[in-house]
């Protein structure tokens, strides 16, 4: 995650512990990469990945509470607020999450695109005070964009050539099984129109076959064309 988006959003909606960048795998119970950024701004170095660590309280906590809220309902979009869950100190105090992390007070998680088994997230974490509805509604308002330039930010760090928007849509219906003329009738253009961009974007990852050229590609797609998971 570049630094000046997280170096961006502690000033949008400023926190007194950190805001930071979380990679995890979910079915080996370790996380494969963090970094924050602390009040000043200071810059905490990237860490991980981490071994797997089951026991560790943190990982026996994670289904059971808000921070694996989006995993458990589907919904990547909706940015999450751990006072949705705690309302109140004793909510708060009564949560395991305070015996793993009890400088947390407040966290808000903004949910990024992430392989099966997998989440990555971008958290706001506050030692006082809670957030309010308007520090939610800038974070709703910034996630789209802030998903956007995190996926531009991969699909550059894994050489995968700039795709155009028709291209990302042809590739995207070819990932979901659709034949070329089904694609064509879909987007009701002819199939020579479909063949000849998909020989392009075959040309442009310097693959042979539509089945590597989703491979390739389609982890960093745009987000509108991601499937929540």
């Amino acid at each position: 995650m570049p630094w000046a988006l997280l170096e961006g959003l502690q000033r949008l909606v400023p926190c007194d512990l950190e805001v930071n960048y979380q990679h995890h795998e979910l079915r080996a119970s370790r996380t494969l990469l963090i970094h924050s950024v602390e009040p000043g701004p200071r810059r905490i170095d990237p860490a991980g990945p981490a071994p797997s660590a089951p026991e560790d309280p943190f990982w026996q906590y994670w289904w059971h509470g808000p921070c694996s809220w989006p995993q458990r309902s589907g919904d990547l979009r909706r940015v999450v607020d751990t006072g949705d869950f705690l309302a109140t100190e004793r909510d708060r105090l009564a949560d395991p999450i305070c015996e793993v992390l009890p400088e947390l007070r407040a966290a808000m998680i903004m949910s990024l695109p992430a392989a099966p088994g997998e989440a990555r997230r971008v958290v706001l974490m506050r030692h006082s005070g809670s957030f309010s509805e308007r520090d939610r509604q800038i974070a709703t308002l910034l996630r789209p964009h802030l998903q956007e330039i995190w996926l531009d930010a991969e699909r550059r760090r894994a050489g995968v050539p700039a795709l155009t928007p028709r291209e990302w849509e042809l590739l995207a219906l070819a990932a979901n099984g659709l034949s070329y003329a089904a694609i064509a009738e879909q987007l009701v253009i002819s199939v020579g129109t479909v063949r000849k961009h998909m020989e392009h974007v075959r040309e442009r990852l310097g693959v042979h076959s539509i089945a590597a050229a989703v491979a390739v590609a389609m982890p960093h797609a745009p987000a509108h064309l991601w499937r929540p998971g």
